[in-house]
């Protein structure tokens, strides 16, 4: 049967060291990453600016929270649009010199093509 054969695939896998396991940080994101193991180096974040564990924005997003709730509750067609999701993109579109932006608050929102018009 096709789940042997993947039990099989995967015990062979393991067995080269070629699964993948989630490891638990013990400590928050930035270049060097806490394990049960010990200190590792973290070559894998998306924290390119080396911004997600600065103070300042943990302040800022603790207030936001705090101001605005922890979620939307919906997508913002479904639900509306917060008003400092508003306020950025205005801010943003100024400083790129532009009509107006789109903040895409989702990883997945940042995949649809943009059009100018």
């Amino acid at each position: 049967m096709i789940y042997d054969q993947l039990e099989q695939q995967l015990a062979d896998l393991a067995r080269q060291g070629l699964t993948r396991r989630r490891r638990t940080l013990l400590s928050p994101c930035g270049p060097q990453a806490r394990l049960e193991q010990g200190e590792r180096l973290a070559f894998c974040s998306n924290d390119y600016l080396g911004l997600a564990n600065d103070p300042r924005i943990a302040q800022a997003m603790a207030e936001a929270a705090l101001a605005w709730g922890a979620g939307s509750g919906a997508s913002h067609v479904v639900s509306g649009h917060l008003q400092p999701f508003a306020e950025l993109e205005h801010r943003l579109a100024a400083f790129v010199r532009s009509e107006a932006s789109l903040f895409a608050p989702k990883s997945g929102h940042r995949q649809i093509p943009i059009q100018e018009i």
